[in-house]
């Protein structure tokens, strides 16, 4: 069994590549959220109680996404 030696800096990781994984990841779900239907665009003054069933997502005008129906 081989001792593993410490990462020099120039083999350590990218600080930004878990965050473009997990961006990525996020946007692919968010797409999939759009193609089912499960994601609606509200206005600030949306009555949630009234979308569909299948929503479980919502859109806010500031771009913010909430998931909805769950406690």
């Amino acid at each position: 069994m081989s001792k593993r030696r410490p990462a020099s800096p120039d083999e350590s990781p990218s600080p930004d590549a878990p965050r473009s994984e997990e961006a990525e990841e996020a946007r692919l779900f968010y797409e999939r959220l759009e193609q089912t239907g499960q994601i609606a665009d509200i206005k600030s003054d949306a009555e949630l109680p009234h979308l569909p069933s299948r929503v479980t997502h919502v859109r806010r005008p500031d771009g913010t996404i909430q998931r909805i129906g769950f406690s």
